[in-house]
């Protein structure tokens, strides 16, 4: 891993009888196959001295598992549709993916693919008192400052590779049904290789074995479900049409997967595209962004999002082509208001950093 870390330090924290691994709400294979990496890897480490060596998962038992899910859980507020498949066809990992709001929070957590409070929902006051871990390849955001031991690498192309480099430099060979989990994150996050690096490459080499890479992409090629192809639709149908210094900028709202909507318009021909979304429940305004790679070398998206924010009191961050932020609705304006005004914000900040960088 280019980022340095201290490999004995992460060892230490996972030697314990008790640890939560949360990632980000419509937790992705990215987020899903780390957290099964960990997981393992914690396992293992606490394995009692007496037990089997070298025994695979797989072949536990169903009592196994269960005293194992009691000590270390998966949880996120919710799945995404492609992690829930992956995981109906690997049927030896879903036992133990805690869906809720609000999980209990033990004495040690490990944020995973997370990298803004904004993107779970726990009672924050409970979690800044455990013993925080961060395993991320996000822009780092405030959170960071919040843990106590953190393995950032915003280079690598998906935490899953990240984790994958942990388990290689510790000389742990996972099974197979660890391995198909952190090669679909690895896939996914990597838009199935187009973005995959050297060191993508050493990892896929090393996971490889045994595994059919046809049946990798055939779990992350599900069709789109029937509201999500609405959504992509009526955002387009809704789309305004911008031009900043050359660029095509679209903006949008969709009431749900407004990612994946901004994601759409940037495939069918926008430079750069902010979709919105408000959650009337949470009293929040969402705001999705995406962009081309030739774009993001002289705007980056994540840092576009964490200005935004700052102005407007919320919070936000991500990827170079790919982020989002979250800001509280002031109710004693209008929805319409509300999310005129973050837009413009947003179109503002985008032409400030543009001239900038000219």
């Amino acid at each position: 891993m280019n980022n340095k870390y201290n490999i004995e330090k992460l060892k230490e924290i996972l030697k314990s009888d008790e640890i939560l691994f949360l990632c980000h709400h419509n937790a992705d294979p990215d987020a899903i196959g780390a957290c099964i990496g960990l997981r393992f890897l914690a396992e293992h480490l606490n394995k009692p001295k007496k037990s089997k060596q070298n025994v695979d998962v797989d072949d536990k038992t169903n009592d196994e598992k269960s005293q194992s899910m009691g000590k270390y859980k998966i949880s996120a507020n919710s799945i995404s549709k492609i992690s829930r498949n992956i995981l109906e066809e690997l049927p030896s990992l879903n036992y133990d993916i805690e869906i809720l709001e609000y999980p209990n929070i033990p004495k040690k957590v490990f944020l995973v693919d997370t990298s803004s409070i904004n993107q779970i929902t726990v009672n924050e006051e409970k979690l800044y008192g455990s013993f925080l871990t961060m395993v991320d390849h996000h822009k780092k955001t405030e959170l960071s400052d919040k843990c106590d031991f953190l393995i950032v690498n915003e280079e690598s192309t998906s935490t899953c590779e990240m984790v994958t480099r942990i388990l290689k430099d510790i000389n742990l060979f996972p099974p197979k049904s660890v391995r198909t989990a952190l090669l679909c994150g690895i896939a996914y996050d990597t838009k199935h290789l187009k973005l995959a690096s050297e060191e993508t490459f050493k990892m896929i080499t090393w996971l490889i074995k045994d595994l059919n890479f046809q049946r990798i992409l055939y779990l992350l090629s599900q069709e789109s479900e029937k509201g999500k192809r609405i959504a992509h639709l009526k955002a387009c149908s809704r789309m305004q049409i911008e031009e900043i210094n050359g660029l095509i900028v679209t903006i949008s709202n969709a009431s749900s997967y407004e990612a994946s909507c901004a994601k759409t318009a940037v495939s069918i021909g926008a430079d750069l595209a902010l979709v919105t979304a408000v959650r009337k429940r949470d009293r929040q305004i969402r705001i999705s962004s995406r962009c081309r790679k030739s774009v993001s070398k002289k705007l980056h998206m994540g840092e576009l999002m964490e200005e935004v924010a700052h102005k407007i009191h919320g919070q936000g961050g991500g990827h170079a082509e790919a982020a989002g932020l979250n800001a509280n609705w002031d109710k004693t304006t209008s929805k319409d208001e509300a999310v005129s005004k973050i837009i413009k914000i947003c179109l503002d900040t985008i032409k400030e950093k543009l001239n900038s960088n000219s």
